[in-house]
């Protein structure tokens, strides 16, 4: 197999082509593969502005800062060009939910949580980083963790 890389600026996007002679098995395997990594991922501009594939698998949270939308992952910070009712909407019925108005966590990278506060839950991920859960959202969460 060959995998070659042509770097043109026609093209306005991305785009991936896979080339056979013959649709087979390892094909179709590799499409489908392709596929779901390609939506299984989103775009996004690190510290130093260079575009990176971020996978949605390693995602602790995302946030909005300002006018601008973050994605963060075990390894850094990264501004997409989605706002977060939009992802809220790619990230429905997964491992992601909406916390407050300006966050949405992964289910999955939450490390503890603090159900000591009144009306609020703190909730500290795999990172280290501290947030906290809106009132309107607390019994979705407990409710999404099993916790009720």
């Amino acid at each position: 197999m060959k995998i070659k890389a042509c770097i043109d600026k026609a093209f306005k996007t991305m785009e991936i082509h896979v080339c056979n002679n013959e649709m087979n098995q390892e094909v179709s395997d590799l499409v489908k593969e392709l596929d779901q990594w390609m939506n299984d991922s989103l775009m996004g501009t690190d510290e130093r502005g260079e575009k990176c594939v971020l996978t949605l698998n390693g995602m602790i949270c995302f946030y909005a800062q300002g006018q601008k939308v973050f994605a963060q992952d075990e390894k850094g910070v990264y501004s997409i060009p989605s706002k977060l009712y939009e992802l809220e909407e790619i990230l429905e019925d997964t491992r992601f939910m909406r916390i407050s108005k300006s966050e949405i966590v992964n289910l999955k990278k939450i490390k503890k949580l603090d159900l000591s506060l009144t009306g609020t839950i703190k909730i500290i991920l795999s990172n280290g980083k501290e947030t906290y859960t809106s009132r309107r959202n607390v019994s979705r969460l407990k409710k999404a963790l099993g916790i009720i």
